[in-house]
């Protein structure tokens, strides 16, 4: 026996131009729970309330077709799909300018501000934003790395994050979209307007990035790949211990050097390979051509 549906409106009032502005739900009758549709097209319109007669044997209205025109009109109206968004910045009145700012937008919610990436990684699993706008410098863990943990949520959260952030580092832009982000922006080099574009460009499945940034990138893909020629003999004694597995201590005994200084040429190192961790330095120090 097929199960029957009912289709029940909330909240009905009639607004200008005769449009009618309804909440909706639909349920049926062996699963007694409310279900959100979010197809609300003329066409599915007409086939619920068809449906709904037929099954409850009750006759169409004197005039179905403008008023399923009415009603279609108005769910269409009504039922605009909003971006949610939740802000991860721990600078309070940027928030609240930027949350100001951003409400002006009608297709646009800020559910949830968030000062730091811990309270950030409880509550955006549970709040589900569509958007997730993270700054990267924030008192405890960074933004990336709360980034990362997100990505690591179970189940999978669906959120799209973008960094929003006042480091203009390239180093930051390789990390953040590692980590899983779907754009990079600058606070200062971005309008509210272009804001809310990106916000929903990155939700229709695109990436977005400030011009600066990007004009760093193509000036970073251009330069030729850094090799081991461009350590020098100190750091690539430094990088051939790395590569044998001896930490800090043990490379400052054997070389005669302090441990800071061990530190300051792994850094050195780090920066020329253009890489931030020993497993990719010593990838390099494998690689190299008389290996």
């Amino acid at each position: 026996m097929p199960t029957r549906v009912f289709v029940e409106p909330l909240n009905f009032r009639i607004v200008g131009f005769g449009h009618a502005l309804e909440r909706w739900k639909v349920r049926t009758k062996d699963q007694n729970r409310s279900v959100r549709n979010e197809t609300w097209t003329p066409a599915y319109v007409r086939r619920i309330y068809r449906a709904t007669c037929c099954l409850q044997q009750i006759p169409l209205l004197g005039q179905p077709s403008v008023w399923l025109g009415i009603v279609s009109r108005a769910l269409t109206l009504s039922a605009m799909t909003l971006t949610t968004v939740s802000l991860v910045e721990d600078d309070a009145s940027f928030c609240v300018l930027l949350t100001r700012a951003l409400s002006k937008d009608k297709k646009l919610k800020i559910i949830g501000v968030h000062p730091t990436a811990e309270e950030a990684i409880r509550e955006i699993p549970q709040s589900k934003p569509d958007v997730v706008l993270m700054d990267i410098k924030l008192p405890g863990m960074d933004g990336i790395e709360c980034l990362r943990r997100l990505k690591m949520a179970s189940p999978p959260l669906l959120s799209t994050v973008l960094i929003l952030t006042e480091y203009e580092d390239s180093d930051l832009v390789f990390q953040a979209f590692k980590a899983g982000a779907s754009g990079y922006l600058l606070k200062d080099r971005i309008s509210v307007k272009e804001l809310s574009a990106a916000i929903k460009d990155v939700t229709a499945g695109g990436a977005v990035m400030s011009p600066s940034m990007a004009r760093k990138l193509i000036r970073y893909f251009q330069t030729s790949t850094p090799s081991m020629g461009a350590l020098s003999n100190r750091e690539t004694e430094v990088l051939a211990n790395l590569a044998e597995g001896f930490m800090y201590k043990e490379i400052a005994a054997k070389l005669d050097i302090s441990v800071e200084t061990v530190r300051r040429h792994v850094a050195a190192i780090y920066s020329k390979l253009h890489v931030h961790c020993r497993a990719h330095a010593t990838r390099h120090y494998l690689q190299r051509p008389s290996a």
